[in-house]
């Protein structure tokens, strides 16, 4: 009897991600990669304390908000190593 393989199309969190580490990503991904919840990841941003910006086309409301992933990790890295709040 055969076993099918398991698959995960996306990472659990930030210690099973090793394969290809991305450049931005979407506010909703942040918990998934930094367990931080939508109201720490506005407020971070808002403060101007995580690189981020916004794609949208001229005459549009809305846009897509997108994070740069290193600029929260350096961020994060900081605040381990006594860095300000």
């Amino acid at each position: 009897m055969k076993t099918k393989p398991t698959t995960t199309d996306a990472p659990t969190g930030a210690a099973s991600y090793n394969a290809i580490r991305p450049e931005w990503i979407r506010p909703k991904d942040v918990p998934r990669f930094f367990g931080l919840g939508r109201t720490a990841t506005y407020a971070l941003l808002a403060e101007g304390k995580v690189k981020s910006v916004s794609m949208r086309k001229r005459g549009q409301r809305h846009g897509t908000r997108i994070i740069s992933y290193d600029s929260l990790k350096n961020y994060l890295e900081s605040l381990a190593e006594g860095g300000e709040p």
